[in-house]
């Protein structure tokens, strides 16, 4: 499919028609590999001098680890692929309004409540409020063990895996029960295939770091949820805009019209990123 001789026309057109399986097998694909590489190293450009050197020198690691979350989801791993599908999204209708629950113990009452299939409504904040405790449990053992090569690379990972689930949240369709496609009036679905669209849509146009982390600083938050859940809900206000640009073939057809829109989403997944990385570190000393 990257055959440098083939035509940049049937490259696109061959990653379309891959993609659209894909999305048909799973819907927990947020940014396709290479958007999640680029957003992760984006990210690791603009780490700041007070954090530890080995971390800052991680950037490739930490873009390479950022893909594990999606080889999780492997149908040779069953059972763990059940488990990880729903940390990839929460689907804001099925909480009628309300604000989202800070534990997931209390999002699981709400599901059990309304007789809602947690798994078809997901957790995607919470595998971002656990990641991030994780990473800083992590860098408090960095901290009383400096020299420790395991702890750091127990970091290094962890935050990989974490800037995966930071990343699903500036995708809209992941905020969605209608993350691909809307039905019309008698039932029929409209607009299918519109996910893996925007998926795959930063590496399809050559997204860079030096793109997405233009004016990036961190900034360092004492409590993150408000941070992911103000991520997770504005994602969800651009889900209309989504269905409207695919409209006029902005994630395909007419590419140029959907840039502006996809390259703020990425630099949104940075920046969040970037900054859950930042207050872990920080909320991490004694």
């Amino acid at each position: 499919m990257r055959t440098r001789h083939l035509t940049v026309a049937v490259l696109f057109s061959g990653f379309l028609a891959l993609s659209l399986v894909v999305a048909a097998r799973n819907r927990c694909r947020a940014w396709w590999n290479g958007g999640h590489n680029v957003c992760t190293l984006a990210a690791a450009t603009k780490l700041p001098e007070d954090m530890p050197a080995f971390f800052r020198q991680a950037g490739a690691e930490l873009a390479e680890v950022s893909g594990e979350p999606d080889n999780w989801k492997n149908p040779i791993a069953p059972h763990l692929k059940a488990t990880e599908q729903p940390e990839h999204y929460l689907d804001l209708e099925y909480l009628e309004g309300q604000p989202i629950p800070e534990h997931r113990a209390d999002l699981l009452k709400h599901y059990f409540s309304k007789h809602i299939e947690p798994s078809k409504a997901g957790f995607l904040p919470y595998a971002v409020q656990e990641g991030y405790e994780r990473l800083k449990v992590a860098f408090r053992s960095c901290r009383g063990q400096p020299e420790s090569k395991a702890f750091q690379h127990c970091a290094i990972v962890y935050a990989g895996w974490l800037a995966h689930y930071c990343e699903d949240t500036a995708m809209p369709l992941h905020t969605t029960k209608d993350f691909d496609g809307r039905p019309d009036a008698a039932g029929n679905l409209q607009q299918k295939g519109i996910h893996s669209k925007i998926d795959g849509y930063p590496e399809s146009q050559g997204f860079t770091p030096e793109l997405l982390n233009q004016g990036l600083v961190a900034e360092r938050a004492e409590n993150v949820w408000p941070l992911i859940t103000k991520a997770i809900t504005v994602s969800n206000g651009y889900v209309q805009r989504c269905y409207e640009l695919d409209a006029q073939g902005a994630f395909d057809k007419a590419p140029e019209k959907g840039k502006e829109f996809i390259l703020e989403r990425a630099r949104a997944a940075t920046k969040l990123t970037l900054d859950i990385w930042y207050s872990a570190w920080v909320n991490s000393a004694p």
